[in-house]
């Protein structure tokens, strides 16, 4: 939510992580005044129905109060119905990456059975998020091998870490054999703002962690752009986060 709000340009948060959401209940739980929808859940129950039309994705899309050029499809509930989301993902994905705009896709933890691969394979980028600890850098390692088999050379793979860690970024680099795209700074009042709609501070606009989600996005945007370009000038589809999809035609 914090790269999509700071993100230049419209852009839509897909909440594909089939573990549950945390968009609506989280930052949107103060701030939604009409009905959110069925979101993801809906949308999956609609290619149920319809295996052959064309996902109605508009029909489950929530626009940000405040926010005109931000909407959101905000995820499942229940992690018992991403069993129903398997089917989903290629067909989503091929709508993604139509749509006017860009696509942030939130993942989640990639690596498992469930992850959403037709999303990562219609990336141009894929960010993986973690904190410089050795724990996590561990946990990386295997996660980024697999995403390596899946994408090959053809998708930008970068890091973003939380500085809340004793190693630096180029010693995580050095490791795990990726570039560190941007450092977050470990801001919990401000974090919380996004994870569970609490109410920003005055100067929360203008503070480093926001500030850092706008270097995240341009360097994204920069890494894809050049490579990404096809002959006709539109720039395909783009994911990141710890798993998030994003695309861009602008």
């Amino acid at each position: 939510m914090g790269l999509a709000l700071t993100w230049p340009g419209e852009v839509l948060l897909a909440e594909c992580d089939p573990m549950g959401r945390r968009v609506l209940p989280g930052f949107m739980a103060d701030r939604l005044r009409g009905s959110a929808g069925s979101g993801l859940l809906g949308l999956a129950m609609a290619a149920e129905a319809q295996p052959q039309a064309r996902l109605p994705l508009e029909d489950y899309v929530v626009p940000v109060p405040g926010e005109e050029s931000v909407g959101v499809l905000h995820g499942v509930r229940d992690p018992r119905h991403g069993v129903r989301l398997g089917p989903l993902w290629g067909r989503l994905s091929e709508v993604l990456v139509s749509r006017r705009g860009d696509v942030i896709g939130d993942l989640g933890r990639i690596g498992g059975r469930d992850t959403p691969d037709d999303l990562l394979r219609a990336a141009q980028a894929v960010v993986m998020v973690l904190k410089p600890t050795l724990v996590q850098v561990d946990v990386a390692g295997p996660r980024l091998d697999a995403l390596r088999d899946l994408l090959g050379d053809r998708t930008v793979v970068g890091l973003c870490l939380i500085s809340d860690g004793p190693y630096s970024a180029a010693e995580v680099e050095r490791v795990l054999g990726m570039p560190v795209m941007a450092e977050l700074p470990c801001s919990p009042a401000e974090a919380r703002v996004f994870s569970d709609g609490a109410r920003p501070r005055r100067t929360f606009k203008t503070s480093l962690l926001l500030r850092s989600y706008n270097v995240l996005g341009r360097r994204i945007r920069a890494a894809i752009g050049s490579s990404s370009m096809g002959d006709d000038g539109e720039v395909g589809p783009v994911l990141s986060g710890s798993g998030a999809a994003v695309r861009g035609d602008q």
